[in-house]
């Protein structure tokens, strides 16, 4: 990880920015400093760096800090940079060896009448009110997680990490909601794939599919109602590393690979490779869409993308 691998969050007023070993800092859309917290150096495991990114809830900002020396989430009043609360987090393992370092950007799951903080840590995934108490748990992830769990079609998604499930949970659940020895479902556990967990990327929800690649480009794709292996293959054989997020729109998902090749997926129930576009430029980053544009950093530009406009054509009439 870079120094600042968290990715900023605005409310379209302000923009924020969380080094987790550094601080917070707000920003207004002109770049003056509002306000700023400093933030205590955690240890990490492996000396790794810090990934998970903040989120807003309402008026409080979330971040996550799972370290080896004391696991927390923290909000802070998004207007001043006050301390709303902070609670420690019973993540990992004590050792030894010690293990309690996570990675993964926590999840807001706003429903009517319930909004709750979603968290994935090391070996345990712990979902909050927005006074920061505990509403559930499930055991069942990996030790180092750092894909971003989400909620499509009424259903909230976790990625279990490498070598573990994914998941899919009904709302309103209490208390522990993990599964036994031998269980795929539950009340709440809808489903689960034991092999659907990766590495580092978020799969992508799309017209009713989950899309999931892992490390060296394996794409997945699961019925997202039913947990259904549609298909898993290798999108292509000379794509082998893969770090940033899929993504989708107008019928298709695209999978960028770290060589800066960006490979165009038909969206459905069987695969089928259209096009390889080319960058030629290390890609790490998963890019961002802001209305009709599409974003990409790779690691020595910016690309801003937008479909060319069709030219107007003027009828002449007959002379």
């Amino acid at each position: 990880n870079s120094f600042a691998s968290e990715t900023p969050v605005t409310d379209g007023k302000s923009v924020f920015v969380y080094v987790a070993n550094l601080g917070l800092y707000a920003y207004d859309r002109k770049g003056k400093a509002l306000w700023s917290v400093p933030q205590e150096a955690m240890p990490i495991y492996n000396d790794f760096g810090t990934g998970s990114s903040p989120v807003l809830a309402g008026d409080l900002l979330i971040i996550v800090n799972d370290n080896e020396k004391q696991p927390f989430i923290a909000a802070y009043d998004k207007r001043s940079g006050k301390q709303a609360w902070r609670k420690d987090r019973d993540v990992g393992t004590k050792g030894p060896p010690q293990a309690r370092s996570g990675w993964a950007t926590p999840y807001v799951w706003r429903r009517a009448g319930r909004t709750e903080i979603v968290t994935v840590g090391p070996l345990k995934v712990i979902s909050y009110d927005l006074a920061g108490n505990e509403l559930w748990t499930m055991s069942g992830v990996s030790g180092g997680p750092i894909p971003m769990p989400f909620a499509y079609n009424g259903l909230l998604y976790v990625n279990g990490g490498r070598g573990r499930p994914l998941y899919a949970v009904r709302p309103g659940a209490s208390g522990d909601i993990s599964l036994k020895s031998g269980e795929k479902s539950s009340p709440y556990v809808v489903w689960t794939e034991p092999r659907g967990g990766t590495y580092l990327a978020t799969a992508v929800a799309y017209d009713g599919g989950l899309y999931s690649v892992t490390e060296n480009g394996i794409l997945s794709r699961y019925d997202a109602a039913t947990g259904a292996v549609t298909y898993r293959t290798r999108i292509d054989p000379a794509a082998t590393a893969f770090t940033s997020s899929p993504w989708a729109y107008n019928g298709k998902v695209f999978v960028l690979d770290e060589e800066g090749t960006t490979f165009v997926v038909a969206a459905g129930e069987k695969f089928g490779l259209e096009r390889a576009n080319v960058l030629d430029d290390m890609a790490l980053a998963t890019p961002a869409i802001a209305g009709d544009r599409l974003l990409l950093r790779t690691e020595h530009r910016l690309y801003s993308i937008k479909k060319r406009p069709r030219p107007t054509t003027t009828p002449t009439g007959n002379r």
